[in-house]
């Protein structure tokens, strides 16, 4: 697979949602989103976000209504699109930018295109799932993950899978 990456494989900024309820928690919840709001503000890391959280309103907006592509398709659902910006969060800043549409049943799709046999697609879908389904040339997977605070590995693994495979990334 690709050993230059393997320090990158995780979203630093992407902190773990807080539970705690102590002082000492809300201190340090304080500091983590002063972090985050830093980070995205830079070109590297924030323009990265930018762009994807661009993507996902441009798609949102285009899909706001039902039968938005003259076929019956649902309008975007809220909560696929909540889930998608919280997927968009957790993707590390070697991963390439995906394109980015809302599936005829409402849902928010990532996908990374290298090619008619080199493509996968995760779907964050409204029940809090991500449905993920790549083709390798002659190869093929799918499989549904929860979406948590971390990426799932699979899911980075495929990513790279298809992206180096092309040449994008290192191996």
């Amino acid at each position: 697979m690709t050993t230059c990456l393997a320090a990158l494989n995780s979203n630093f900024l992407a902190f773990p949602r807080n539970l705690g309820v102590s002082p000492g928690a809300k201190v340090i919840e304080r500091q983590a989103r002063e972090l985050q709001d830093i980070s995205d503000q830079s070109i590297t890391i924030g323009g990265r976000l930018r762009e994807i959280t661009r993507r996902l309103h441009v798609a949102a907006r285009e899909s706001r209504a039902d039968n938005w592509d003259s076929y019956g398709a649902k309008a975007v659902d809220p909560r696929s699109l909540f889930r998608a910006i919280r997927f968009a969060h957790l993707l590390t800043i070697n991963v390439p930018i995906p394109d980015i549409y809302v599936d005829p049943n409402g849902e928010i799709v990532f996908e990374w295109y290298f090619g008619p046999r080199r493509v996968f697609n995760v779907t964050a879908a409204k029940n809090g799932e991500l449905a993920y389904a790549g083709l390798f040339g002659v190869n093929k997977v799918c499989g549904v993950v929860q979406i948590d605070d971390e990426l799932p590995e699979i899911i980075l693994d495929n990513v790279f899978r298809v992206s180096s495979e092309t040449g994008y990334l290192c191996s």
